[in-house]
């Protein structure tokens, strides 16, 4: 098996041994890259919410946040004065929800654990998606 491997490395090395390494010409590197240019579009960044968007969001928060401080007080106290709400009774009163300090603890442990790997994911599947 070796003596094979020696004989096509042999064989091989006379053929190449013949042949003349090919010189590209000086301006290769240039013409290949006029080519890739030519070739690449730049991506152009678009934002999903243009900027006038944000504007129109940003004033009328603006304008709510003003209308909240400089607004005078009314008679009413609210709107829901209005309506006569007193005769709807909550069916959820008389419930009560005791949970355990287990209980609490596994939420918390699990609401942690959550919250890191679920970036952890998103990185891994798209570092995968990119090959």
């Amino acid at each position: 098996m070796e003596r094979d491997e020696k004989k096509i490395e042999a064989f091989i090395d006379k053929l190449l041994s013949n042949e003349v390494l090919e010189q590209p010409s000086l301006d290769f590197t240039d013409k290949v890259m006029s080519k890739v240019e030519a070739i690449s579009t730049a991506t152009v960044y678009k934002p999903l919410i243009p900027k006038s968007v944000w504007t129109l969001i940003a004033i009328g928060f603006i304008v709510l946040i003003g209308y909240m401080i400089f607004k005078e007080p009314s008679a009413n106290n609210s709107w829901l004065d209005r309506f006569n709400l007193s005769s709807v009774s909550n069916p959820l009163e008389n419930i009560s929800f005791n949970f355990s300090k287990t209980l609490m603890y596994a939420m918390v442990f699990l609401a942690v654990m959550l919250s890191i790997q679920i970036p952890l994911l998103k990185h891994y599947f798209d570092k995968r998606m990119a090959f």
